[in-house]
């Protein structure tokens, strides 16, 4: 993809972007296992005075998203956590619909704890539809969705990825169900990255927790999905930093001199360095 100019490693812009807004999936972990130098990467930019602030299109609150990467070995590495789902529990407080009827898995049902709106059950009509996930059942999507369109509500996507591949699995998440709305005339709203709301959010965290405020110029977006991590960042006026193998062409960014990076993997160091330390004794 022309325009992307490989590095060496992260330290090499820790310096001049002191906040990083990282992303997690893909860059962290990929839910089979955690990346021990991406982790390193993110607490060394921290000990050299910079902030770091994960973003996530998960539809989990930041605290249960907090919790759940903890529990796979990944603490310690940011200064705040801001989700997709949180940026959704924002929308819902300030639109206050009294009736959601939910589209995804029960587990997302957390997104939902202590807001002023009730689910919909049965037949009953709902003012909003919440999509946190592909669903369990997809049988009746279309019919779901063709009602909710020609009623004309509004869905509130809070996952706008599509799908991916670990291991032989295929996941599907929400951004299908918003694109498919879309397809069939419906409106969406999505919380996540590639949107603006989910970056005002991070930088209002991270402007509390570092104590000042930051410029679009000292910002780095780090992500491995072009369409959403890089192009949300571009957007925004950041530079941005794509972690994984070269990206395909198939989504064409927008040109950014000296704003638009790459690495294989996340790492502080080139990773020459790491295995000449290795094979020290």
């Amino acid at each position: 993809m022309g325009g992307l100019v490989p590095v060496p490693g992260l330290r090499g812009l820790s310096d001049r972007y002191p906040l990083l807004l990282c992303d997690v999936f893909g860059v962290l972990h990929d839910a089979t296992r955690v990346f021990p130098e991406a982790l390193a990467a993110l607490r060394a930019h921290r000990a050299a005075g910079g902030t770091v602030i994960l973003a996530s299109n998960a539809p989990d609150p930041g605290p249960h998203l907090a919790r759940r990467l903890a529990a796979k070995g990944i603490a310690e590495v940011c200064d705040g956590i801001v989700s997709a789902g949180d940026v959704a529990r924002a929308f819902l407080r300030e639109q206050e619909p009294g009736t959601v009827l939910h589209l995804g898995t029960e587990s997302d049902r957390i997104l939902f704890e202590g807001l002023p709106c009730r689910l919909a059950t049965g037949g009953e009509e709902p003012d909003l539809i919440a999509c946190t996930g592909y669903p369990d059942e997809d049988h009746e999507l279309d019919a779901c969705l063709r009602d909710a369109v020609s009623r004309g509500l509004l869905l509130l996507c809070t996952n706008p990825d599509l799908q991916a591949t670990v291991g032989a699995r295929t996941l599907r998440f929400a951004g299908l169900v918003a694109a498919r709305y879309r397809a069939l005339g419906g409106v969406a709203v999505e919380t996540g990255k590639p949107g603006a709301f989910i970056y005002r959010h991070a930088l209002a965290v991270a402007a509390e927790t570092a104590g000042r405020s930051f410029r679009s110029d000292e910002v780095l977006g780090l992500g491995d999905t072009p369409a959403l991590d890089l192009a949300g960042a571009l957007s925004q006026g950041f530079a941005a930093l794509h972690v994984g193998p070269d990206p395909d062409g198939a989504f064409p960014l927008p040109d950014a001199p000296g704003r638009l990076y790459s690495l294989p993997t996340l790492r502080w160091e080139a990773a020459l360095d790491h295995s000449m330390q290795a094979e020290e004794p």
